[in-house]
């Protein structure tokens, strides 16, 4: 895995290797070295998570290549600096707040194409708090979708892998026409849902399981009065192929034949009240179905 991104070396060559005839705007911008666990943007933290690190908008080296010495792998090994995830709260919504031009700048310099991130719930309302990219990437945990852009801004979700997803049982019955699949938060615990598979099972065991964590915090969040559940979209941004529907106490999820899954209907009958705690949870639950990294 790529950490020390060493700036590109001088070719006088050019690319083509019969020299340079052209203007560049290289030294407008500035060359230097980079960090690896230092992202600037979406394409940049999404190289980060995945080991596909290569020279080109990460913030600069600070430690001249001295990794081991250094407190930003640290940091990143360590989890710490990471972001104050709400508690209970498994998917955030990301809008991606660029920083106000430098004035009288014409192109970027240190400060160019940098931003801060906004969270805010699923489905909107007042940002939760601030962040930035390399705080996503000292997450423990959290996974990320494709990105999208909208009439507000350029966004993305971002998940929580639910910390006691393993303590989480999924019992699972496979008929001649359908898969039935029940979900407990806990050995012993009350039941959260019944899941039927209609055509092939799209999604993972560790997804069920992290599903069923997610409502066990609704369960033992009992003191909180019901809230109405949100308008439940068809599609999610950012969410491809899969579409939502609820109807007469139960959901619907439905995914056309992918590279890994065949056509799948996946019907959810929930043994919680379907609020907003409940469809926060099958909101994350389409996400981690689909997420990029």
């Amino acid at each position: 895995m790529p950490i020390f991104l060493q700036q590109p070396g001088y070719r006088p060559g050019g690319p083509d290797g019969q020299g340079w005839n052209r203007l560049s705007l290289n030294a407008h911008g500035g060359l230097w070295d980079e960090c690896g666990w230092m992202p600037t943007n979406h394409p940049t933290l999404f190289a980060a998570m995945t080991g596909r690190q290569r020279w080109g908008s990460f913030e600069p080296c600070t430690e001249r290549g001295a990794c081991g010495e250094c407190p930003v792998q640290r940091r990143h090994f360590a989890y710490e600096g990471g972001v104050d995830w709400p508690e209970g709260v498994p998917l955030l919504l990301a809008r991606i707040r660029p920083w106000p031009q430098t004035p009288g700048g014409l192109f970027g310099g240190l400060d160019g194409g940098h931003s801060d991130l906004e969270l805010s719930a699923w489905n909107g309302g007042p940002p939760l708090l601030k962040t930035g990219w390399t705080q996503v990437l000292n997450t423990r945990g959290q996974r990320i979708s494709w990105w999208w852009s909208d009439q507000e801004s350029e966004a993305f979700w971002i998940v929580r892998n639910h910390p006691a997803a393993d303590e989480a049982l999924v019992h699972s019955e496979v008929g001649p026409a359908a898969t039935r699949h029940e979900l407990y938060g806990r050995e012993g615990g009350p039941r959260m849902a019944v899941l039927t598979c209609q055509g092939a099972c799209a999604h993972e065991t560790y997804h069920l399981r992290h599903l069923a964590a997610d409502l066990a915090d609704h369960t033992a969040d009992a003191d909180r009065p019901p809230q109405p559940p949100p308008s439940l979209p068809e599609r999610l941004p950012g969410v491809p192929l899969i579409t939502l529907s609820h109807r007469d106490g139960s959901s619907l999820l439905r995914r056309p034949q992918s590279r890994d899954y065949d056509t799948s209907t996946l019907r959810i009958g929930w043994d919680v009240p379907f609020d907003e705690l409940t469809a926060t949870a099958l909101v994350a639950h389409a996400v981690r179905l689909t997420v990029s990294a």
